[in-house]
């Protein structure tokens, strides 16, 4: 009986706590192209809820759907709102996340762009997705290079800096005919 118990509580948790926020000026997913009526599933080998800590943390070839986006990773820890001061702040359930970080392999899958890279991290504050080490974003047979991307979920649009694996530049490969319209 107390192992259901847990285990009701905690999926009640998870479906209230980790669902899309939804903000004037964004677009409510937590990963790219998603919105907050996009449902957010996570399937992975292992789930450890620390409730003093409010965090998740799931490993085991981890993914993640979010709305038309897919991210996968080794290992992805969701950081929430503390439940007092989410509720002072007037913050609803489904406001709870404030950052995401996955260790990779990371790929993250939007559309029509995949995008790879040693980590990744999701920051609500800033609404911004960041993907470090040995990045590389492909679209069709267009293919960019660098260290780091930085995307913004408000203004949709990512910046590619360059690094050490690449001589400190980005390196772009476009190939004409290649991209949809």
């Amino acid at each position: 009986m107390m192992r259901h118990t847990a285990f009701a509580v905690l999926a009640a948790f998870l479906l209230a706590g980790v669902a899309p926020a939804q903000a004037a000026g964004r677009s409510g997913g937590i990963l790219p192209g998603a919105t907050a009526k996009d449902p957010l599933n996570i399937d992975a080998g292992k789930l450890d809820f620390f409730d003093k800590e409010q965090k998740l943390v799931y490993s085991g070839s981890v993914i993640v759907t979010n709305g038309p986006s897919t991210l996968k990773a080794s290992k992805i820890t969701i950081f929430l709102e503390n439940k007092g001061a989410a509720a002072a702040a007037g913050a609803t359930s489904n406001d709870r996340v404030k950052h995401i970080d996955a260790d990779g392999p990371v790929t993250l899958v939007s559309k029509d762009q995949i995008g790879t890279g040693d980590r990744a991290s999701y920051d609500k504050a800033e609404n911004k997705v960041y993907l470090t080490g040995n990045v590389t974003l492909t679209q069709g047979e267009n293919v960019v290079k660098g260290e780091r991307l930085v995307y913004d979920v408000t203004t949709a649009i990512a910046t590619v800096q360059g690094g050490g694996a690449q001589g400190g530049r980005v390196r772009s490969t476009f190939t004409p005919g290649s991209a949809k319209p």
